[in-house]
Protein backbone atom coordinates (compact mmCIF):
# COMPACT_ATOMS: atom_id res chain seq x y z
CA UNK A 1 0.00 0.00 0.00
CA UNK A 2 1.52 3.23 -1.12
CA UNK A 3 0.83 6.42 0.85
CA UNK A 4 0.22 9.56 -1.13
CA UNK A 5 2.22 12.66 -0.29
CA UNK A 6 -0.99 14.50 0.61
CA UNK A 7 -1.84 11.86 3.22
CA UNK A 8 1.63 11.99 4.78
CA UNK A 9 1.46 15.77 5.01
CA UNK A 10 -2.08 15.46 6.37
CA UNK A 11 -0.99 13.10 9.14
CA UNK A 12 1.93 15.39 10.01
CA UNK A 13 -0.37 18.44 10.19
CA UNK A 14 -2.88 16.49 12.26
CA UNK A 15 -0.15 15.45 14.71
CA UNK A 16 1.24 19.00 14.95
CA UNK A 17 -2.22 20.43 15.54
CA UNK A 18 -3.07 17.91 18.26
CA UNK A 19 0.28 18.50 19.98
CA UNK A 20 -0.32 22.27 19.91
CA UNK A 21 -3.76 21.81 21.45
CA UNK A 22 -2.54 19.52 24.23
CA UNK A 23 0.51 21.67 25.03
CA UNK A 24 -1.55 24.84 25.29
CA UNK A 25 -4.07 23.13 27.57
CA UNK A 26 -1.22 21.74 29.70
CA UNK A 27 0.50 25.13 29.97
CA UNK A 28 -2.78 26.86 30.85
CA UNK A 29 -3.52 24.26 33.52
CA UNK A 30 -0.02 24.49 35.02
CA UNK A 31 -0.24 28.30 35.26
CA UNK A 32 -3.77 28.43 36.66
CA UNK A 33 -3.09 25.62 39.15
CA UNK A 34 -0.04 27.48 40.46
CA UNK A 35 2.56 24.91 39.39
CA UNK A 36 4.37 27.46 37.22
CA UNK A 37 4.27 31.23 36.98
CA UNK A 38 3.12 33.02 33.82
CA UNK A 39 5.74 35.00 31.91
CA UNK A 40 6.31 38.46 33.41
CA UNK A 41 5.00 41.03 30.96
CA UNK A 42 3.63 43.79 33.17
CA UNK A 43 5.24 45.78 35.98
CA UNK A 44 2.77 48.19 37.58
CA UNK A 45 3.51 50.08 40.80
CA UNK A 46 1.32 49.70 43.88
CA UNK A 47 -1.96 51.60 43.94
CA UNK A 48 -4.15 52.45 46.92
CA UNK A 49 -6.61 49.58 46.31
CA UNK A 50 -4.22 46.70 45.64
CA UNK A 51 -0.51 45.90 45.57
CA UNK A 52 1.10 46.18 42.16
CA UNK A 53 2.29 42.58 42.35
CA UNK A 54 -1.29 41.28 42.39
CA UNK A 55 -2.27 43.49 39.45
CA UNK A 56 0.76 42.26 37.51
CA UNK A 57 -0.11 38.63 38.27
CA UNK A 58 -3.72 39.04 37.11
CA UNK A 59 -2.70 40.77 33.88
CA UNK A 60 0.08 38.24 33.21
CA UNK A 61 -2.34 35.35 33.69
CA UNK A 62 -4.93 37.01 31.44
CA UNK A 63 -2.40 37.56 28.68
CA UNK A 64 -1.12 33.99 29.09
CA UNK A 65 -4.68 32.70 28.76
CA UNK A 66 -5.22 34.68 25.54
CA UNK A 67 -1.93 33.48 24.07
CA UNK A 68 -2.62 29.83 24.89
CA UNK A 69 -6.20 30.13 23.59
CA UNK A 70 -4.82 31.50 20.30
CA UNK A 71 -2.34 28.61 20.07
CA UNK A 72 -5.13 26.14 20.81
CA UNK A 73 -7.32 27.61 18.05
CA UNK A 74 -4.37 27.58 15.63
CA UNK A 75 -3.71 23.92 16.52
CA UNK A 76 -7.33 23.11 15.77
CA UNK A 77 -7.11 24.80 12.39
CA UNK A 78 -3.87 22.94 11.55
CA UNK A 79 -5.38 19.62 12.63
CA UNK A 80 -8.50 20.36 10.54
CA UNK A 81 -6.32 21.02 7.51
CA UNK A 82 -4.51 17.74 8.14
CA UNK A 83 -7.79 15.83 8.34
CA UNK A 84 -8.98 17.36 5.09
CA UNK A 85 -5.76 16.22 3.41
CA UNK A 86 -6.08 12.70 4.81
CA UNK A 87 -9.69 12.21 3.75
CA UNK A 88 -10.12 10.99 0.20
CA UNK A 89 -12.60 12.87 -1.89
CA UNK A 90 -14.30 10.75 -4.52
CA UNK A 91 -16.23 12.45 -7.24
CA UNK A 92 -18.64 10.51 -9.43
CA UNK A 93 -19.99 11.95 -12.60
CA UNK A 94 -23.39 10.63 -13.69
CA UNK A 95 -24.68 10.97 -17.21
Amino acid sequence: MELKHDKVIGYILLAVGVVMIFLSVYFMFSVFSGATAPPRLFNFPDISMAPGEEINKILDMGFWYLLMFFIMIAGGKIASLGVSLIREIKVEVKK
